[in-house]
């Protein structure tokens, strides 16, 4: 009794308030389905609590990677813009601080030089468009036809070949930048795919051709001067249309002529970039600006402010005039760099100042046109004599080494697969360039080029290839008489030249009168050579086929100004000269089929442009007034 009345209080002690039934019923209720009951309860309950945590553990990792990925934007830099300055065939004593007559001032780009590497064994090639086309592509010109010195002409149906499908615009693009071109552009212009805006910039103002009046924007080829027209452009990427052409109205262009006509083109291209650089969406994408300067190519047209600040040791004419589109183009430097720190994206700028190819030197016959020197280097623009393909590059920026100069072999193919490196993009192509990153940074001591080839063409079978500190010249290195080593001409009396300042004449105010008499006769007939159909390179495969009448070894650490040939003669060092010459033989199979501008129907000048009646006509002269005007445009 006492052991059942335990077991009742026992089972009683579970009893409910709420519970209203009978405690026999209660009592009744196995242990089982009490378990069960009360085990349903604590189910529920550890849900709830397992849901709650998980939420929780969202809720702070959610928490942590913001604040990491904010700290690290905030730590972690930006890409760096990339500003490419490219002056127009200056030579290599045309920039202060390789200068050695006093004749030169460049104070701003000497300044710059000194943030940065120096290149002071830099090629280009010996001439505009291969240079250019080397420089974008990364690649070698004879892969894809472009050797030689041999320009675009007006009118001219060739450009970059398209199947150079990706160049160096084409890889910022995809390194996350907003690309433009402001200035020349000298690749091809016959068809809208050949132009800057359908090759990855997404915009251009500038110039499809080699050259115009710095004032009226007007130019045509010596030859033809009766073909001129208007050249410049500005394009926007979005205004490419559905079947691929550019749209561009007779009223824009009209427009252009008449807000551009008279201003100087220096002052615009500077202008431009400025504007983009002050426009440019900072916190948006990285900037990729090539400002692609004409300065200090032909015709020599100088401002008077500029002509003022030349050093006053220059009495002669042309050098004077040269002198100070040098100056302008120091100063439009000066303007960029200026409108980089106002917008705080100078420390984060690689900034690279490059030249296309040798200057135009005065020689003895074209003295009255040109104004360059490459002292004390041999020979001049359009040859491979280091004259007309070392020039004078720098580069400065975030993590490049400062007031520093290198003596490490450097290429314009380079540049794109260093800046692709720096930017941490894999090029598409195989290329000929390397990346010089590593020598840039001060992470390396020496450059990844040990060799260099600067010509290979068999239309003038001449080639040209640098190894360490040799080089070996196949053929006639230049168009004579440029191939001497020239000063610059700085008394008057050492030249002669009449000027004409014309108002008609298509070149404008800066036609010779005497240009016909004056001109090279031996450029002339060679050039008149290339336009000759019977004149067959198609079957020049190899440079077993090339002159081999003249073979030159120079060591150019030693004999810097090629005075000394070391091959004629000189039994030890013809097994140098057999490994160079068979290592041209491996690469010259590698020559494009295709050979520019070869055959009698590369032009066709008359269709490459449009011609404009003028409705008031623009002011040429006291007397005169242009009614009509032609611009240059795609045709094919």
């Amino acid at each position: 009794m006492g052991e059942e009345k335990k077991q009742n209080n026992h089972v009683y002690n579970y009893k409910s308030v709420e519970d209203g039934e009978p405690e026999t019923k209660r009592s009744a209720m196995s242990l089982r389905e009490r378990w069960c009951s009360c085990n349903r309860g604590v189910e529920r309950y550890h849900y709830i609590l397992l849901f709650l945590c998980i939420v929780i553990v969202i809720a702070v990792t959610l928490s942590i990677t913001i604040t990491f990925l904010n700290g690290k934007n905030q730590h972690e830099p930006k890409k760096p813009h990339v500003v490419l300055v490219i002056a127009d065939d200056m030579g290599y004593n045309d920039i202060g601080y390789y200068n050695k007559f006093n004749d030169i001032n460049t104070p701003n780009l000497d300044k710059l030089a000194k943030e940065g590497v120096r290149l002071d064994r830099y090629y280009g090639q010996s001439i505009c468009t291969p240079a250019r086309a080397a420089l974008f592509t990364g690649r070698y010109p004879y892969r894809y036809g472009m050797q030689g010195a041999r320009p675009i002409l007006y009118g001219a149906k060739l450009g970059l070949p398209l199947t150079e499908e990706q160049i160096l615009p084409q890889v910022m693009k995809e390194g996350g930048y907003s690309t433009y071109l402001v200035g020349k552009w000298h690749l091809g212009y016959s068809k809208w795919d050949y132009t800057p805006v359908k090759r990855g910039f997404d915009y251009f103002y500038g110039m499809y051709g080699g050259f115009a009046d710095y004032f009226t924007h007007i130019s045509a080829e010596p030859e033809s001067p009766d073909n001129a027209a208007f050249d410049l452009h500005e394009h926007y990427k979005e205004n490419i249309t559905s079947t691929g052409t550019v749209k561009e109205t007779d009223g824009q262009n009209l427009e252009l002529i008449r807000d551009t006509w008279n201003d100087y083109s220096e002052k615009l291209f500077t202008d431009k970039a400025v504007q983009i650089i002050r426009d440019h969406d900072v916190e948006g994408s990285p900037l990729f600006l090539t400002v692609s300067y004409m300065n200090p190519h032909s015709p020599l047209q100088a401002l008077e402010d500029d002509l003022g600040r030349v050093p006053g040791n220059v009495n002669n004419t042309i050098r004077k005039r040269f002198s100070a589109l040098m100056v302008s183009l120091d100063t439009g430097v000066q303007q960029l760099t200026e409108a980089l720190k106002s917008r705080d994206m100078y420390d984060n700028t690689i900034f690279i100042f490059t030249g296309d190819n040798g200057g135009a030197v005065q020689g003895p016959i074209n003295s009255n046109s040109l104004g360059g020197t490459n002292w004390p280097l041999r020979g001049s623009k359009w040859t491979i004599w280091e004259g007309g393909v070392k020039v004078p590059a720098f580069v400065r920026g975030p993590g490049i080494t400062p007031n520093s100069e290198s003596q490490d072999l450097f290429h314009i193919t380079d540049w794109l697969p260093t800046l692709a490196g720096l930017i941490g993009v894999t090029p598409k192509m195989k290329l000929d360039g390397v990346d010089q990153s590593g020598l840039l940074k001060g992470t390396t001591n020496t450059s990844a080029r040990k060799d260099l080839i600067l010509e290979l063409d068999p239309a003038y079978k001449q080639a040209a290839y640098i190894k360490d500190n040799y080089k070996i010249i196949l053929g006639d290195p230049s168009p004579k008489p440029y191939d001497d080593i020239y000063p610059p001409l700085i008394d008057d009396a050492t030249w002669y030249a009449s000027f004409k300042n014309t108002t008609i004449n298509p070149w404008g105010r800066y036609m010779y009168s005497n240009f016909s008499q004056q001109c090279d006769q031996k450029i002339v007939e060679y050039l008149g050579k290339l336009e000759d159909s019977s004149y067959n390179f198609k079957d020049i495969k190899s440079i077993a086929e090339f002159d081999h009448s003249e073979i030159r070894l120079y060591d150019l650490d030693n004999d810097p100004s090629e005075k000394h040939d070391l091959f004629t003669g000189r039994e030890r060092y013809k097994t140098l000269v057999r490994d160079m010459y068979d290592y041209l033989g491996e690469q010259s199979k590698e020559m494009s089929d295709l050979l520019f501008f070869v055959g009698s129907e590369y032009r066709d000048v008359t269709s490459a442009y449009k011609e404009y009646s003028l409705d008031p006509p623009l002011p040429i002269g006291k007397d005169k007034n242009m009614e009509e005007i032609n611009k240059w445009r795609p045709w094919l």
